[in-house]
């Protein structure tokens, strides 16, 4: 059986507001500046499965989003990270339904955002509103993952107050080679 975020009516038209940011729901506005950031080779460098050579590529991903946000149950939410002053779209915060049941569910944490705002607590600020919104919700536990390599990404589920539960050896193909992954978790009662 699947389970889902329908737990609300937040869990539609989700617009989050943080002192720098806006995280909200993509719009066909966001395709230009989307595709900026997802054919950047330094952007997408650790989640090659997201690079989009091609704007129609771009545009077949935003539309596949939007979708996901219309579906009577939701098991996605990927949201755009949008910076509150300039209306400048800086990235993308993201949660999918991994696993659950009618008492909770499983989802996975991801981000990604444009190489120029790196290193200015975006990420992290966005995550913890995107954490935040799912834990009000039906979520009993939260998972990211990156390459073990990747020492912003992991920083980012540290700070959001997410623990290390393990190191996978060899456990992802990058870059010619097999890397090891970090594996993190916040679960409700860590709040």
């Amino acid at each position: 059986m699947t389970y889902s975020a329908e737990f609300s009516e937040q869990s539609r038209n989700v617009r989050l507001e943080t002192p720098r940011l806006i995280v909200r729901e993509h719009r066909l506005e966001d395709l230009v500046p989307l595709h900026a950031i997802l054919s950047d080779p330094a952007a997408t460098w650790y989640l090659p499965f997201m690079h989009k050579a091609a704007i129609g590529e771009t545009e077949a991903y935003l539309r596949s989003v939007m979708r996901d946000a219309e579906r009577p149950i939701r098991q996605r939410y990927n949201l755009i990270v949008e910076d509150r002053t300039t209306g400048d779209v800086l990235g993308s915060v993201g949660l999918h339904v991994i696993d659950g049941t009618a008492e909770g569910a499983h989802y996975g944490l991801g981000y990604f955002l444009r190489p120029d705002s790196w290193n200015r607590g975006y990420t992290t600020e966005a995550a913890r509103a995107a954490l935040r919104f799912i834990f009000g919700g039906n979520a009993r536990r939260v998972s990211a993952s990156c390459l073990a390599e990747n020492l912003g990404s992991r920083r980012v589920a540290e700070k959001c107050g997410m623990t290390q539960e393990g190191l996978l050896k060899a456990h992802t193909w990058h870059d010619g080679q097999w890397r090891d992954c970090a594996v993190y978790r916040l679960l409700r009662e860590e709040l």
